[in-house]
């Protein structure tokens, strides 16, 4: 491991921490005028976040984006029935390992009592994921403007709001926040630019930049559908 980088990498995880860490101990000096009586605890804790915050960001500079960066180039040369198929189930695998999706789920099962089940959530979130890097890869080779596909997104998400059941809705969209994690940011976000690198040229590296404002529409999307259906089978029941 070389030292430099990963010393710039400790850098950039304390300098990210640091404000939160002194925003916390301002809030109790201040506001509550106390210490916490869990104060080492809290310390641990901090440092464990630091140390694993560290190990996640320097193997994601050494190894996810890399891999990513190698596949996109790979896949540029690649014919593009294959490419779109190839995204679509990276969206899916992606989803698939992505930690916040996984804990979002379980929750969403958990509170709901088990009515809806998280794998069904979770296969609900990666193919809204799978169709939007399908449609990043789309954006990349026809050279389509961004909002046109972000706009009619939110315009037919806003009329599936007006029929998807209230309890629904609140999960959908914290389902498009969770999409947008780590995987997709470290690992498919540098396949889809250097895709756009490898077909156009370096300056076209801004063609697979809004893969993650795509990623993060689709889910939403598919989760209100899913609450249509849901809701259209209990009444025909």
């Amino acid at each position: 491991m070389e030292i430099m980088p990963a010393l710039g990498v400790l850098r950039e995880v304390i300098e990210a921490v640091l404000p939160v860490l002194i925003l916390f101990f301002l809030f109790q000096i201040i506001i509550l005028r106390k210490i916490p009586k869990n104060l080492l605890e809290i310390l641990s804790g901090v440092l464990m976040t630091i140390i694993g915050f560290f190990f996640f960001f320097f193997g994601a500079k050494i190894s996810l984006i890399p891999m990513g960066n190698a596949i996109g180039i790979f896949l540029a040369q690649m014919n593009y029935y294959w490419v779109i198929i190839f995204a679509f189930i990276i969206g899916i695998f992606s989803i698939l390992a992505e930690p916040a999706v996984n804990v979002f789920v379980y929750e969403v099962e958990k509170v709901s009592s088990g009515y809806l089940p998280k794998n069904l959530i979770l296969l609900s979130i990666a193919v809204g994921v799978g169709v939007a890097l399908f449609f990043s890869v789309l954006r990349i080779y026809l050279n389509i403007p961004l909002s046109w596909i972000l706009i009619p997104g939110y315009v037919f998400i806003l009329a599936l709001v007006l029929f998807t059941p209230r309890d629904f809705i609140p999960i959908a969209f914290d389902s498009g926040a969770v999409a947008t994690g780590p995987m997709i940011v470290t690992f498919a976000l540098p396949i889809m630019t250097s895709i756009a690198i490898g077909l156009r040229g370096d300056e076209a590296g801004l063609l697979g930049l809004g893969t993650v404002g795509l990623v993060a529409m689709f889910p939403i999307m598919f989760i209100l559908i899913l609450g249509i259906i849901i809701k259209s089978r209990e009444k025909d029941e």
